[in-house]
């Protein structure tokens, strides 16, 4: 081998071309691969809090909703205000309407004050605030100067829905109450709390403030807004309208994330240079060298020097060494197959010649049927002609004479015919057979003698109480290129035995072997079957023979690849 192109100088080469010379390069693109993926990664980071942020505000809104449901679908307002158009006892009005705001939203963090309007009676107005401070009295003089009637006005068009709208900082949420014959009497206007209900949007990273808006319309805002400060925006919709979820954060926390990357990278470079030489040192002791041996042995291999071993390195262990000791031991064992190879040829070519031998007799037969199919024809013995001929097509199946281990299901179904008419023969008005088959499965190749064991097994085991012993075969599948999923199930009214049960059970285990000698030879030909299966197309693949709870037997052939 030439100096220049061996193991060592390849490696020192690559070092040289593929590590100095590039390593600029190669720093500059993975900083810029990496400031990709932190700012990419920072964008997932945020984009993913504000989507987890955004879902509980629309959660705690959709909670607030159906809080204010409370005063619409329980009739107890409804019911105050009808007694007290026939009592018109206005100071039990108030207290039993103001009790039940107070119960019901007064120690609900989500709203700050609870107003609630009878449209006949607009000026009069009945209201609860929150017990943590924010429901203060200033809250309900601004509504009551500022508020209500944009709430009146809201609720002429506003029906069944809920609507959001915002003054001045305030949020409010408004809905109608209605009675019999969906006709309101009241109007219900809850102040909800910003920083309970949107509270989850300050966990979004680096956050610096927030914008809401409800149908395009801004409702809330808070923190801080500016050019320098990155925008993250989720929509969600509630009942009866989209919300935008708007957040700022600070963009100079990822600059800080990317500063630090770049400083641990350089740090690896200097430290990482003397790897490389000790990588170098270890490469060439400890695969270099050996390799070089194991080659210079194997070519006395080539050249006859069968035995040939390598010196193994002492105190060495590892992937090389157990290399080294394989390559020794199939050297050794190399020299002593080698002298094997005579013997084994001179017995592979006498069994070359038995089987060659052994095919004399059956195509012998098959030369005398043809003798005695003439015969017959020459005597006028159609019948017995026409049996003839079929049991010739079975013998031809079986010698196999292309040596074709698939053969489509036409040419499958061809045996069975033949298999069928000499049984049609034998039994005559004392059998019936049926077939249901798929057209298009027709050119699908399959393996040979498949189907007649399995019809043959139906026929023998086949039970009826008029005594005429019926077959019933049908394929049906898909197929797809070289894709197959085909069932072919024949079915033969009778059920069997629990011995015959116990027997089929042991056929079509995996792990047993049939001698001819010990079985009926319906059953080597389901055991065939089943193993050839199993052999060709795997574990999915065979012949599964079962009772469908009717007095019937099912066996279905399954070729699937």
């Amino acid at each position: 081998m030439n100096r220049k192109n061996s193991l060592k100088w390849q490696m020192l080469r690559l070092l040289a071309l593929g590590w100095f010379v590039p390593l600029a390069a190669i720093v500059v693109a993975f900083l810029v691969v990496v400031s990709g993926r932190i700012d990419a990664q920072s964008q997932r980071i945020i984009t993913t809090s504000m989507e987890k942020a955004a879902d509980i505000s629309i959660l705690r809104l959709l909670d607030c909703i159906d809080s204010s449901k409370d005063a619409s679908y329980l009739s107890y307002i409804g019911d105050y205000w009808n007694e007290y158009q026939d009592s018109g006892d206005s100071g039990k009005l108030y207290t039993q309407v103001t009790n039940f705001l107070s119960q019901h939203y007064k120690y609900d963090p989500s709203f700050d004050i609870t107003v609630l309007i009878f449209t006949d009676e607009p000026d009069n107005l009945y209201y609860t605030g929150n017990t943590t401070g924010r429901g203060s009295v200033s809250r309900f003089r601004f509504f009551k100067d500022y508020v209500q009637e944009k709430a009146l006005l809201i609720s002429e068009d506003l029906d069944t829905r809920t609507e959001f709208f915002a003054m001045d900082g305030h949020v409010y949420m408004i809905r109608n109450l209605m009675g019999r014959g969906f006709k309101k009497y009241a109007i219900l206007i809850m102040e909800i709390n910003p920083e309970e209900v949107f509270e989850s949007l300050k966990s979004v990273w680096e956050y610096k403030g927030m914008e809401v808006f409800y149908k395009g319309e801004k409702l809330y805002s808070e923190g801080s807004f500016g050019e320098m400060l990155g925008l993250v925006s989720c929509k969600r919709k509630s009942v009866d309208g989209e919300f935008t979820f708007s957040v700022f954060y600070d963009t100079t926390a990822v600059g800080l994330e990317k500063r630090s990357i770049n400083i641990t990278f350089m740090i690896l470079i200097i430290f990482l240079l003397p790897m490389i030489l000790l990588l170098f040192y270890f490469f060439n002791r400890r695969i270099n060298r050996p390799i070089i041996n194991l080659t210079q042995a194997s070519k006395k291999i080539a050249s006859g020097e069968y035995g040939t071993t390598v010196d193994e390195l002492k105190g060495q262990s590892g992937e090389i060494a157990d290399l080294t000791r394989n390559f020794n031991k199939m050297s050794n064992k190399l020299g002593e197959q080698f002298n094997r190879i005579f013997v084994e040829e001179i017995a592979l070519r006498d069994a070359n010649i038995h089987a060659l031998q052994s095919q004399i007799n059956p195509h012998f037969l098959n030369n005398t049927l043809e003798i005695i199919n003439w015969e017959a024809r020459m005597n006028g013995q159609e019948k017995v002609s026409s049996m003839i001929e079929a049991l010739s097509v079975m013998m031809s199946a079986t010698m196999d004479r292309n040596r074709q281990s698939l053969i489509s299901l036409s040419e499958e179904l061809e045996y069975v015919n033949a298999y069928i008419y000499i049984i049609k023969c034998r039994y005559q008005d004392r059998f019936v057979y049926e077939e249901h088959i798929d057209k298009a499965l027709l050119p699908v190749k399959v393996p040979r003698l498949i189907i007649q064991p399995v019809i043959e097994n139906a026929v023998e085991y086949s039970y009826s109480e008029d005594g005429i012993r019926r077959v019933r075969m049908e394929i049906e599948g898909e197929c797809q290129g070289e894709k197959i999923d085909m069932q072919i199930r024949i079915i033969n009214p009778g059920v069997p035995s629990d011995e015959d049960v116990a027997k089929i059970k042991e056929l079509l285990r995996d792990d047993v072997d049939i001698k001819p000698m010990e079985e009926r030879s319906t059953r080597i030909g389901i055991r065939n079957v089943h193993r050839r299966l199993k052999i060709l197309y795997g574990t999915e693949s065979g012949l599964v023979i079962e009772t469908d709870g009717n007095g019937n037997t099912i066996s279905t052939i399954f070729v699937k690849n």
